[in-house]
């Protein structure tokens, strides 16, 4: 226990922006996390997978090993998240398991029909794991796979699925793009083939897209926190930023945000991948104010639109105190779209403030999803039980749109009479350090060095929500709630006018100096809005004098010259730059380089 402690306390100590380690201090802090992460699961009795792998990886009681995974295939449960986490565990023990265990694997793998699933990291962790195993047990007849196919067809099915995915992502974006709870789905099956696959093109496939999913994860990371806006993420996770299952890669992988025994890093931290410093230094590195922008693509449509995958439009600010990020608004990915948020350091655990309207329809759904009409919304309440709850706290909204400059962010609605919601929320918690409402309008927010303004365009109420003490545990092992602290929650703004928005400003201490002087300068700027059904727009000068027109949906002007978001490139800022169609990633810090060029495949630094 005490060398467990020990581990954990040198690793916390690398969590902090004031310090970039050099490349030998980074690795063997790295080293120390890995290990602590796999001596929760080396040292463990149960029957999981994770348990298997790090017993195998380790040496530690390969026997147990061997009882532990006959075990546990007696009945195979999961699909695909069964088949990543099983070939993983056979692959670090094939070459010291007994026969009997080697026997079970092989079996389960021709009695045991995972399905494929229907989203993009299904289809990730599906075809990369049959990969492995078609290389694993080469020259099988279909009569020795669940699904009919032989090895060789299954090997070359997931080999072009997989390369497809790498260049569609490379070209015009991930369609489950910027996801702090999905994050894992696809980095994990990436570090596997680059790890384990037997074809050296894959295993150079596998490392390049594990950096360039890490570096897009790098790039918009805040002290363990991804920075908005989402195709996907959960509640509580979305008002509970360090929640998410990316919060366990960042501590892994950046040292920052907070300790995790997360089993979802496990097979991470048994492998020989190393992420590279200058994507750690990205990472980290916020002695600089920074603008990045990214173009992804709108998961796949397959009903009541004219295009498959039209672009989506990404825009961060980030500093060392906050990032503001958001989307453009619309209908961009079904159930957990998350538009826009501002997320800062202090007032943990609530350290956010976002808005949405709380929106959902089958006609959004059948957009995305082949079943029938009148089923789709209890069949996806079945899963996603927050979908058509009026108060949910995720989710898209055709009535919804954002322009963004810098720190400073407008969000329109245009909302039609007899929609599902006819209101829209912010969220406001109660950790912050001080709220208020001056007399000309302005909300006034304090979460340490970081000072959020929230102009209403129409008249709202308060609403106080709480949350009790738990002692459940969050995605990534850790206590969600402390049972001797009090009841904490969230303010829910609620708007009841159907055209409706807000600006809102967000600067930190080391850019406007004290909360004062940022009050004093934010409350003398006053929007002006028209807010007729069709016709919602406003008009705004930012503290800095840049002035903001917006008209709803897509009219966006800034200092007299219209935006154009089709000119976003795939990513755009001072670190991560690539066009859309390139296939290559150039990743930036001071002088050195590193260019992940998927068309050649090869990297060069």
């Amino acid at each position: 226990m005490m060398k467990h402690i020990a581990l954990l306390c040198v690793a916390v100590a690398a969590s902090s922006f004031g310090q970039i380690k050099d490349p030998e201090t980074y690795r063997q802090e790295y080293a120390q996390r890995a290990a602590h992460i796999v001596s929760v699961f080396d040292t463990s009795t149960s029957a999981s997978y994770y348990t298997i792998a790090a017993r195998y990886a380790t040496n530690n009681n390969v026997r147990l090993a061997d009882s532990l995974f006959v075990e546990a295939l007696r009945e195979p449960r999961g699909d695909m998240f069964w088949m990543f986490p099983v070939i993983g565990a056979y692959l670090h023990g094939k070459d010291k398991m007994s026969e009997e265990t080697r026997a079970a694997v092989r079996n389960a793998w021709k009695t045991y029909t995972p399905y494929r699933g229907d989203t993009e990291n299904h289809w990730c962790m599906y075809y990369a794991s049959l990969f492995l195993a078609a290389e694993q047990w080469p020259g099988l007849p279909g009569s020795e796979w669940y699904n009919g196919k032989s090895s060789d067809e299954n090997r070359i099915e997931a080999m072009e699925y997989l390369i497809d995915w790498i260049r569609i992502t490379t070209t015009i974006g991930q369609g489950e793009f910027d996801s702090p709870d999905y994050l894992p789905e696809y980095v994990i099956p990436m570090v596997l083939l680059a790890e384990f696959a037997q074809d050296a093109d894959m295993r150079t496939r596998g490392r390049m897209m594990a950096d360039y999913l890490l570096a897009d994860f790098a790039v918009d990371h805040l002290e363990g926190q991804y920075i908005g806006g989402f195709s996907r993420i959960y509640q509580p996770a979305v008002y509970k930023p360090l929640l998410s299952q990316a919060s366990g890669f960042a501590w892994l992988y950046f040292g920052t945000g907070k300790p995790t025994q997360s089993g979802w890093v496990l097979l991470p931290a048994l492998s020989s991948y190393r992420l590279p410093h200058i994507i750690y230094r990205v990472a980290v590195d916020r002695s600089k104010p920074y603008v990045h922008k990214e173009r992804k693509r709108v998961r796949n449509i397959i009903r009541l639109g004219s295009e498959k995958n039209p672009p989506v439009y990404k825009y961060s600010y980030i500093t060392r105190d906050y990032g503001l990020g958001s989307l453009q608004g619309g209908i961009l990915q079904p159930i957990q779209q998350h538009t826009w948020s501002v997320r800062f350091t202090s007032g943990e655990p609530y350290t956010t403030i976002f808005g949405l309207h709380p929106y959902w329809s089958a006609l959004e759904l059948i957009m995305f999803f082949p079943e029938e009409e009148r089923m789709m919304i209890s069949d996806v309440v079945a899963s996603k039980g927050t979908y058509n709850n009026p108060d949910k706290w995720t989710g898209s909204s055709p009535f919804e749109r954002t322009f963004q400059h810098k720190n400073t962010l407008i969000v329109l609605y245009d909302i039609e009479p007899g929609t599902t919601t006819e209101h829209i929320d912010g969220f406001f918690p109660m950790t912050l350090d001080h709220r208020s409402v001056d007399p000309s309008g302005w909300i006034l927010c304090r979460a340490g060095d970081t000072y959020i303004g929230w102009y209403p365009l129409q008249e709202y109420e308060w609403i106080a929500e709480y949350e009790k003490p738990g002692q459940t545990k969050n995605t990534i092992g850790r206590p969600e709630m402390e049972t001797d602290r009090p009841p904490m929650g969230n303010w829910r703004l609620r708007s009841h006018k159907l055209q409706n928005g807000y600006v809102v400003e967000v600067r930190s201490k080391a850019e406007v100096g004290s909360f004062k002087e940022f009050t004093e300068n934010l409350t003398a700027n006053v929007p002006k809005a028209i807010l007729k059904p069709g016709a919602v727009s406003v008009e705004y000068r930012t503290i800095e004098g840049v002035s903001m027109k917006f008209s709803f949906p897509d009219g966006r002007v800034l200092n007299g010259k219209k935006v154009d978001l089709k000119k976003t490139r795939l990513f755009e800022g001072p670190f991560l730059n690539a066009d859309a169609g390139s296939e290559r990633l150039t990743i930036t810090h001071g002088g050195e380089r590193r260019v992940l060029d998927f068309k050649a495949l090869r990297v060069i630094e």
